[in-house]
């Protein structure tokens, strides 16, 4: 490794390119891991990204994600990339690299094409950035960069496979006699050399040993390894064409029910980070996993992803505040084995629409039979659908040609259990498909997965899916859909129903109101329900009490819906709440004699609307299971931290204008790992973080507030914290001098903040700015100042921050008495309403027309009354440069006034 940090490291002339290439499974990615997150790049670096490349990628996707890593954006941000064109995305990564020195990692490319796609987004002119290509393919690192380092990482020596086996497959010291071990290693060492160097068969080989704990069991492995290992052993020098041959073994010592489950894994594009709750619940739909005792169906399934994980078999992505997997992902050698062994046993089909051939794999293949049970629909990333062959071909034959192309012609669709769909947004064909295709015939489906769906507005999934009577899990995460079919409510055996889509007309409009209590009122079975976020709920009441079963609700309408009906979900561990009345309303449902308060894992309140009082939130010291907790909305004060949730790892504040430093109390819950301060938390000067505070708390974040001027930090402050966070907190004045008393630190993030904060932490021309002792400990530092902020846009997020409301904007313009500031203002607002895209939903468009009238008469008054007085007062001459002191602000508070009528009761305005 130490040579791939001295090239990149290296003064260039240019923006050179350096490459690491060899046969798969050969440890690439992880090298390059290790090296992105090395301690003398991250300060060598001002800014990194990793893009996954793979066979199949999307070049436009791949664009942003480097920007938004390169900028670390927002939220806000991101939706701003996500809508620049390609030409504004390719200068923009292109302008940052030329600017700053930056660090892009280009993991697993495969063509020279692919290359070819990228290079305008990067200054190969320009000194001070550099590349890091990892490829199976030399032609494609000489092609990058004919001038550039290439290195080849060697096959693994006979010692060092067996140091990295026994790190993986020997338990830590349990007590077993040396004769036991001495056995071990002698038989160890025999397998750890016919896996013949390569790191990942190593890995894998290591957890397969790892789940034996009899000499027996260590012998009978040992056996096998002779005719699977050796199997692939002369294929090495091929491009990793063994590999699933050496892998083979992994999974033939798996269990039954472990097989499907790894099988299942099949279904996702490769290098895909693959979301664990929502492949649990396809497992238990698929009826894959089931209840054990005690044990709910989802926990066994958690289980077996632990154990596949264990085993080396999946990667873990990321992990939540808990501790709990998140996401995982299949490396792609593992994946060519999953597809392999699933078309063995007829397991799964894998259509890709651009490549005419299943199981999109590095080994083309032939489709499966028409009595396949699974089905998984996806694009190739790199290019849209419409090519010129398919359209020749559903010109010619029409929706049935369609239907045909997909294999979802009715006769095949009699066995399939699960129907899933891929990169759907670039697709008009599957809409079609799914839009004409004759649901009665697959009616033993469990599974449909119809997310990011690009519904138009002339149509919709048709009302024919309500006669899927078996089916267990169905979403439309992210769909752009007119609405949903009614015909769902059949949907009687429903277990997930995701409704979380947006309206195909425009996505921040709410969709379409249907009648909510006729849809879910007959789904007994229902146990995790997503509801739209934006959606005009009817006048009908809904009865809860019907979902006795239901274990997760998400985006219910505290507006619109009573709480206290939620009261008989005995089950309920995940609850979300938008626009609740008041926190007084979950009084009832976190009262001890209720269950929900025993069971209670995680709660989200979004926009309270009333001031959460610290004797309401006392109640919250009943909750012993809750481990996540969001509180978005004003709090007089908080509650001593043993009247808070004991067990509580993740905490989120979002404005809630605490007039008190809530460090002193939240410091002192002893399990958060995770605390996010957003938005104006806190409306004080000074946070103080204490000696021996928060000693598990791994993440903090600071974010938009504008009070906050000093942070003090204490030595053994915060000895676990990992990453910290500070964006758009433009009064504070500098990083805390305890800061560099936390040795544990990896991350520090400070986004968008003034240039005089950024300079105190930069080194420049050699020269450590003033604050730069405090953070030279740490790995990573990433410094962006807020270039990318109007000042309109920042003064109004300043604005919205300190509470002020559109006539106290006014009400200041009165005291400028100016023309200028108040045309100056007049824009203030409007960039308001446009760059806020939340407060834009909410507007009552009349209203803000009469707003802007009332504004614009506002400012001819003031144009008129100070042109008069300025003449009174110079004798009749004209002098632009006079100020009257005369000027009475009578005119101006009738309209403030009148204006003040217009907003009293428009508080969306705000």
């Amino acid at each position: 490794m130490e040579i791939l940090l001295e090239q990149l490291m290296k003064p260039d002339k240019r923006c050179s390119v350096v490459s690491i290439c060899g046969m798969g499974g050969l440890g690439k990615t992880t090298l390059a891991k290790k090296v992105y997150h090395h301690v003398h790049v991250r300060r060598h670096f001002d800014h990194a990204a990793w893009s996954s490349i793979s066979q199949y990628f999307n070049v436009r996707e791949a664009v942003q994600g480097i920007l938004i890593q390169l900028t670390s954006a927002d939220e806000g941000h991101k939706a701003k990339i996500r809508n620049m064109r390609d030409e504004e995305l390719f200068e923009s990564v292109y302008k940052i690299q030329e600017e700053k020195k930056c660090l892009v990692i280009l993991d697993d490319m495969w063509k020279i094409g692919d290359w070819e796609s990228l290079k305008p987004a990067f200054p190969l002119h320009k000194a001070g950035s550099k590349i890091l290509l990892t490829t199976r393919m030399q032609a494609v690192a000489s092609h990058a960069d004919p001038q550039g380092f290439l290195y080849q990482p060697e096959l693994l020596s006979e010692e060092k496979s067996w140091e990295l086996l026994r790190t993986k497959a020997f338990p830590k010291d349990d007590g077993r006699d040396p004769t036991t071990i001495n056995n071990w290693e002698l038989l160890g060492k025999e397998m750890a050399k016919d896996c013949g160097g390569l790191p990942l068969a190593v890995v894998v080989l290591g957890g397969l040993l790892a789940t034996k704990h009899h000499t027996y069991e260590w012998e009978r492995v040992h056996k096998h390894t002779k005719s699977y290992l050796r199997k692939g052993k002369g294929k090495y020098e091929q491009q990793g064409s063994g590999v699933a041959d050496v892998l083979a073994l992994s999974y033939q010592d798996l269990p039954y029910q472990l097989k499907s489950c790894f099988l299942y894994l099949g279904h996702f594009p490769e290098d895909q980070e693959i979301h664990t709750k929502a492949l649990i619940r396809m497992w238990v739909a698929e009826g894959i996993v089931s209840r054990v005792e005690e044990e709910t169906p989802e926990d066994v399934a958690e289980g077996y992803l632990d154990e596949l994980i264990g085993r080396c078999m999946i990667q873990v992505g990321r992990r939540g505040s808990n501790g709990r997997v998140q996401t995982c992902r299949l490396h792609d050698l593992m994946r060519d084995l999953c597809l392999s062994k699933a078309e063995e046993e007829n397991f799964l089909e894998i259509v890709n629409l651009q490549q005419m051939e299943t199981f999109s794999s590095s080994m083309p293949t032939t489709r499966t039979s028409n009595k396949v049970r699974r089905r998984a629909i996806f694009l190739d990333r790199c290019s849209p659908l419409e090519s010129v062959e398919e359209a020749r071909l559903l010109s010619v034959n029409g929706d049935e040609g369609a239907n045909s192309y997909v294999n979802l012609i009715p006769q095949n669709g009699t066995y399939l259990r699960s129907l899933l769909t891929f990169h759907a947004q670039y697709s008009s064909i599957i809409p079609k498909v799914l839009r004409n295709t004759d649901w009665k015939n697959f009616k033993l489906l469990r599974v449909l997965s119809l997310e990011r769906l690009p519904f138009k507005e002339n149509n919709n999934i048709p009302e024919a899916l309500g006669n899927l009577v078996h089916l267990k899990y169905l979403s439309s995460k992210r769909a752009s859909l007119p609405s949903f079919p009614s015909s769902i409510r059949n949907l009687g055996c429903i277990q997930t129903l995701d409704l979380r889509f947006y309206s195909a007309a425009d996505a921040g409009q709410p969709i379409n109101r249907f009648g909510i209590n006729k849809v879910i009122g007959r789904m007994k079975w229902l146990r995790h329900l997503y509801l739209p976020m934006y959606l005009e709920v009817d006048d009908s009441k809904v009865q809860w009490d019907n979902l006795s079963n239901l274990e997760t609700l998400k985006n219910f309408y505290g507006e619109h819906w009573e709480v206290q009906d939620l009261a008989q979900l005995t089950k309920l561990r995940k609850l979300k709440i938008r626009n609740a009345k008041s926190f007084k309303e979950l009084v009832i449902i976190l009262k001890p004699s209720c269950p929900i308060s025993n069971n209670l894992e995680s709660l989200y309140l979004n926009k309270v609307r009333a001031t959460m009082e610290e004797t309401d939130l006392r109640q919250l010291s009943i909750c012993q299971h809750l481990y996540k907790l969001f509180l978005g909305g004003e709090i007089s004060k908080l509650p001593g931290h043993h009247h808070l949730p004991p067990n509580l790892t993740k905490l989120t504040l979002w404005e809630s204008h605490l007039r008190q430093d809530p460090i002193p109390i939240l410091e002192r819950l002893l399990n958060l790992t995770t605390l996010s301060l957003w938005s104006n938390f806190y409306l004080g000067e000074e946070m103080v973080f204490s000696t021996n505070g928060f000693p598990r708390l791994k993440y903090l974040s600071l974010s938009h507030t504008f009070s906050l001027r000093r942070l003090l930090v204490e030595k053994s402050a915060m000895r676990s914290l990992k990453f910290l966070g500070i964006r758009m907190c433009s009064s504070l004045e500098m990083v805390p001098e305890g800061l560099r008393y936390i040795t544990t630190l990896q991350i520090l993030d400070i986004s968008y903040m003034p240039k005089e904060f950024i300079q105190r932490l930069q080194v420049i021309n050699g020269l450590e700015g003033d604050d730069f002792y405090k953070v030279r400990h740490v790995p990573s530092v990433s410094l962006i100042v807020d270039f990318m902020i109007s000042p309109l846009a920042k003064a109004n997020m300043k604005r919205r921050a300190l509470g002020g409301s559109c006539a106290d904007i006014i009400e200041g313009w009165c005291k400028l008495q100016t023309p200028l500031g108040g045309l100056f203002l007049l824009l203030y607002v409007f960039d308001w309403s446009v760059v806020d895209s939340h407060v834009q939903r909410e507007c009552i468009i009349g209203d803000s027309l009469l707003f802007y009238f009332y504004f614009l008469l506002l400012v001819i008054i003031e144009c008129a009354t100070t042109h008069v007085i300025r003449i009174m007062g110079n004798g009749g001459r004209r002098d632009p440069m006079l100020l009257s002191s005369h000027h009475s602000h009578a005119a101006d508070t009738k309209v403030l006034q009148s204006i003040r009528c217009v907003l009293k009761d428009n508080h969306r305005l705000d």
